[in-house]
């Protein structure tokens, strides 16, 4: 069943939901407004119609936010998902549903249907997410980090540096974190869940192996935890254990430390269409790239050169 879904913001940046009738599937439980789309029906005709119908509001411009698959015991459902950013007229109960006005950071306090979970997740992640280089001998390192840190677009960072040992790793991960606290960004650790039990971290990011062997998500909601992905399995099983955002790629460059050879963009949005969860493109890619990445179902970019100022030695393979 394919659904359409609209999310729309008012001035104050608070999104409009609805309760569901007792009687109907998942009765009770707050949602998006739309519905399902008719036969041969685009996802924006479906989207005006469905918020025509329910809001008496008239839809006038909108962009994808998530495509989110999903299986209930007694049903597949597909979710298209957009962010309304253009609209007419004032919202009125058309259809007996309760509806309210709440602020996106008290959407996980509010019960959804499971497969929204992906949505509440992309409304709160930003659509750049900066990834450290490795270290290496670099004296500038912490310099450079703030100076990152600092740039208005950057509120997730993620302190990779496979170069370097437990130790220098830790010890490097505090500096980079009090730089965080002060600047109100949020700092993931690519190492073990453990290490969150030594720096007040904001989340940990998992390597490919160590997300495959994960059964279950490593840390509590409290806590942001993605994964790098390069194929299918490993998208799949980002989602069925309830990460919170993947890394997938390489898209447009080799991997130096995979050795994985880039997807292209249309690979990347084949894979992307099976995660109920966002999704970032990696690989070669800098902020010119976020739209390409939207256009193919992504989230937006993770980032390393372009945000580091780092220059591409070679062509891409």
């Amino acid at each position: 069943m394919r659904v359409v879904l609209g999310v729309i913001k008012n001035s104050r940046g608070e999104v409009l939901v609805t309760k569901r009738k007792p009687w109907v599937h998942l009765g009770g439980r707050f949602e998006f407004p739309g519905g399902k789309l008719e036969e041969n029906e685009s996802p924006e005709a479906g989207l005006g119609r469905e918020l025509k119908e329910e809001l008496s509001i008239e839809l006038h411009r909108c962009r994808p936010l998530i495509q989110v698959p999903y299986s209930y015991p007694d049903r597949d459902v597909i979710l298209d998902v957009f962010l309304v950013t253009k609209y007419s007229g004032t919202v009125h109960e058309n259809e007996m549903q309760e509806a309210y006005w709440k602020k996106i950071s008290d959407l996980e306090s509010i019960e959804f249907p499971d497969a929204n979970y992906g949505i509440i997740r992309a409304l709160q992640l930003p659509r750049l997410i900066s990834v450290t280089p490795n270290v290496g001998q670099n004296p500038e390192f912490l310099q450079q980090f703030e100076s990152t840190v600092n740039k208005q677009e950057i509120s997730i960072i993620h302190f990779r540096s496979h170069d370097l040992e437990t130790l220098p790793y830790l010890q490097l991960a505090k500096q980079c974190q009090k730089i965080c606290q002060r600047k109100h960004s949020h700092l993931v650790l690519n190492r073990e869940a453990g290490f969150l039990e030594n720096i007040d971290a904001s989340g940990l990011h998992l390597t490919s192996d160590r997300l495959l062997a994960a059964s279950e998500r490593p840390l509590g909601k409290d806590y942001l935890v993605s994964a790098s992905c390069h194929n299918l399995s490993e998208v799949l099983h980002a989602s069925d254990i309830g990460l919170d955002y993947i890394f997938l790629g390489p898209v447009l460059e080799k991997s130096l430390n995979t050795n994985a050879r880039p997807l292209g963009w249309e690979k990347f949005g084949r894979l992307a269409q099976h995660s109920k969860i966002p999704v970032y493109a990696i690989g070669g890619l800098g902020a010119s790239e976020i739209g390409a990445s939207i256009v193919n179902g992504g989230q937006g970019i993770a980032a390393i050169r372009d945000i580091w100022g780092i220059r591409r030695h070679s062509k891409p393979a």
